[in-house]
């Protein structure tokens, strides 16, 4: 099974900067720049116009904003899921599907519809889907609280198991989320996502295990060190910043 994240998930940025509209901490303009940012455009594709728009065009994602932000006034959770652990995801099945497929969506909390990206070369089509309201997530002191005992326990289970963790991952820029979000979730979404990045990298190689035994249980102790890093950054993106004066 392959992983993946990168600081560059855009589920991450479309999350973070709808609930930071939601709270009015940026203008859409802003959001839109912020969003797109490094690629070279964003498009929303609504072809069962859940949100109204016209199906059979593809919209920048700065028109389909308005529309997103009329959708949902509670909150956007993020889900980075893998086959075997959806996190907050709730269904129908079809939304499901292309969330695995994509590793990662955006759902509304109360709207009834998720995103999905697929990216296209250097641009990124969103795909709107009818979407369950999603399972709870941890509060992002729970999910922080819980990745830190991960990262206890598996230090001490690969040091017992005198295996490395793996290569380490190629250094890239600080996780970028929307203005407002406390200077904690913001830790705690940059922290995880390295152990993803960590975590992905290591289950790539075999970290010098010598026995199937030793295989296996290193990467028994890495999946849940990822699910863990995965549950902690869902949580801090999914808890939005709090209320702001108005931008506009």
């Amino acid at each position: 099974m392959t992983y993946r994240v990168s600081v560059h998930l855009p589920s991450v940025r479309l999350a973070s900067h709808l609930n930071a509209l939601i709270h009015r901490a940026m203008s859409a303009e802003v959001a839109a720049h912020e969003i797109v940012e490094p690629d070279v455009a964003h498009h929303v594709i609504d072809s069962d116009q859940r949100l109204g728009l016209e199906p059979l065009s593809a919209h920048p994602l700065e028109s389909a904003l308005p529309a997103l932000r009329m959708a949902e006034r509670d909150s956007w959770a993020l889900a980075l899921p893998v086959p075997g652990v959806l996190g907050p995801l709730r269904g129908p099945r079809g939304f499901n599907e292309a969330a695995l497929e994509a590793g990662e969506a955006v759902i509304g909390v109360t709207a009834g519809v998720g995103l999905v990206p697929t990216r296209v070369g250097p641009a990124v089509q969103w795909r709107v889907f009818a979407a369950e309201r999603p399972f709870p997530t941890l509060t992002p002191y729970d999910a922080e609280r819980a990745l830190n005992e991960v990262v206890l326990e598996a230090a001490a289970a690969l040091t017992d198991l005198q295996v490395a963790a793996g290569t380490r991952p190629r250094e890239e820029r600080s996780l970028r989320l929307a203005p407002g979000y406390p200077s904690r979730q913001l830790a705690t979404a940059e922290r995880a996502a390295r152990l993803l990045r960590a975590a992905d990298a290591a289950l790539a190689d075999d970290g010098g295990a010598i026995s199937a035994f030793e295989a296996d249980r290193r990467g028994m102790v890495l999946r849940r060190l990822r699910t863990a890093a995965s549950d902690a950054l869902c949580a801090a993106v999914s808890f939005p910043p709090g209320p702001q004066s108005s931008v506009g």
